[in-house]
């Protein structure tokens, strides 16, 4: 895959954040209640020691904008797609049901498959992933969002680039609480922001 990913920058995922928060907010979807405030870097590295790697600067980013969600909070769902953003506590117990389920050893490098994937995004047994380190996923892409639902795929180049997408799907006239549709327009806008994805 060629691609040229920009730099994260965190001004720039929290500014699409709250493009995204807004989107939902117009369509009548109350994110908002279910939204848990913000946290320090400190406490985001405290409340994730049970992560086998590093946090990078992409979910500390993520995390101080939101503290994910509490589902007890409000019916509305702050979503990638279909999948809710976690609150770490969440985080931690979907990564340990993704490592029951998906956590198998890679034939072809001999490593556990999805060892140093954080979930940041879940539902029913699907998750959205962060590779923390190097993975065997696509070169060209440093931190893509992988799904895990019987299988992987790189469904965005990056986190900055699925709320780039998600902010356009929620915009776009057609959205629902359950979705874009149909999904060729759905799959027009997500080519848009992430070029050539599913090709190959």
């Amino acid at each position: 895959m060629d691609v040229d990913i920009p730099a994260f920058s965190k001004q720039q995922l929290h500014q699409q954040l709250e493009r995204l928060l807004n989107a939902f907010e117009t369509k009548g979807i109350n994110v908002k209640n279910s939204l848990l405030p913000g946290l320090s870097e400190q406490e985001i590295r405290e409340q994730c020691a049970w992560f086998p790697g590093n946090i990078p600067e992409e979910i500390i980013a993520l995390y101080e904008w939101r503290g994910g969600q509490d589902e007890s909070l409000g019916d509305d769902r702050f979503v990638f797609r279909d999948n809710k953003f976690c609150s770490l506590k969440k985080a931690e117990a979907e990564y340990q049901s993704m490592m029951q389920f998906y956590g198998i050893i890679d034939e072809s490098t001999g490593q556990e498959t999805l060892k140093y994937s954080f979930p940041i995004a879940s539902f029913d047994g699907a998750f959205y992933v962060i590779p923390t380190k190097s993975h065997s996923f696509d070169s060209a892409l440093e931190k893509p969002i992988i799904s895990v639902f019987q299988g992987f795929d790189i469904f965005y180049y990056s986190l900055e680039k699925m709320v780039e997408t998600c902010v356009e799907w929620v915009q776009h006239e057609n959205y629902e609480v359950t979705g874009l549709y149909p999904e060729e327009v759905e799959l027009e806008i997500w080519q848009k922001h992430n070029p050539g994805i599913f090709s190959g």
